[in-house]
């Protein structure tokens, strides 16, 4: 086992943790990818106006890549371990109540994701837009245009920056349950 940053959780060779593990490799490439495309949209946008033919577009394109950074960068945190915590209670704790302080937290983050995966089911609507048949029908028939309202300079669908918030919360869950499993096991006495 490689070291590990201080306060990052123990894994266990398990095949999700291994999943986890690979998800979150992924999660890397594809953030410093959206880093690289903000800072080539900013950089264009600012180079563009400075020769007085400004590009409409950078900015709300930097936006949106910010957004879906934040949740990547979310899902990300949740696998490191790295969201924000209060130390006193659990540096005051011995190691096996730490241990179920760390269990009771992935659980109600578990049950958040879980919150969060069922009102994104809901927003996003499949069966109803399969049912619809079209977008166009769908929007008629539910007077949501989820699906076809525009961005206001790129001209693209919404929709496409929104599918964000499904992949990095199914991502967030994987990563939760690796670390759920992981916690049962230190529980259970099992680096």
């Amino acid at each position: 086992m490689t070291d590990l940053p201080l306060g990052t959780p123990p894994r266990p060779a398990g095949g999700l943790a291994r999943l986890s593990a690979g998800i979150l490799g992924i999660e890397k490439a594809v953030g410093a990818g959206l880093v690289a495309l903000i800072f080539l949209a900013m950089i264009a946008g600012a180079a563009s106006g400075w020769l007085r033919r400004p590009l409409a577009w950078t900015d709300e394109f930097a936006v949106h890549m910010m957004v879906c950074l934040a949740f990547l960068g979310a899902s990300m945190a949740v696998a490191l371990g790295q969201h924000m915590t209060m130390g006193l209670l659990p540096d005051a704790l011995n190691a096996r109540n730490r241990a179920r302080l760390a269990l009771l937290n992935d659980l109600l983050l578990l049950l958040f994701l879980l919150v969060m995966a069922w009102i994104i089911w809901r927003w996003l609507d499949l069966p109803g837009l399969i049912r619809a048949g079209s977008v166009a029908a769908f929007a008629q028939e539910t007077f949501s245009f989820i699906y076809s309202d525009p961005t206001q300079t790129l001209g693209v669908r919404k929709i496409w920056f929104w599918l964000v918030m499904p992949v990095t919360t199914l991502t967030a869950l994987i990563h939760v349950l690796a670390q759920i499993a992981t916690d049962l096991a230190v529980l259970r006495g099992q680096p």
